[in-house]
């Protein structure tokens, strides 16, 4: 016969497939497998907190806090904004009524 591994079927020969070399994972193989691995699990976790946040009471009042604490942020900011705006719009009419300097 061969040196090549198979056996008799139906009075025939039939070689036996090579077994392809067993792949080397490389250093860049292992670790996209780990960051993959990562990704997974925070993305698991995410998952987790946010059926929590939304599903639990502890985690109704969190939103509900933290609307409200952004409600206040964002009436502040408008505040402010309405505050300089009537100061320039008082500064501008102050200027307009004086009455203008003498020529010297």
């Amino acid at each position: 016969m061969t040196d090549k591994k198979g056996h008799f079927e139906k009075g025939h020969w039939v070689e036996e497939p090579v077994a392809a070399p067993a792949k080397e994972e490389s250093q860049i193989d292992i670790r996209i497998a780990a960051a993959t691995k990562s990704v997974i699990s925070a993305m698991n976790d995410l998952a987790k907190v946010t059926h929590d946040l939304v599903a639990t009471e502890e985690g109704k009042k969190y939103i509900e806090n933290t609307v409200k604490e952004t409600t206040v942020q964002v009436q502040k900011s408008f505040d402010d904004i309405l505050a300089r705006a009537k100061a320039e719009v008082d500064k501008a009419k102050a200027d307009v009524s004086k009455p203008p300097e003498p020529k010297k």
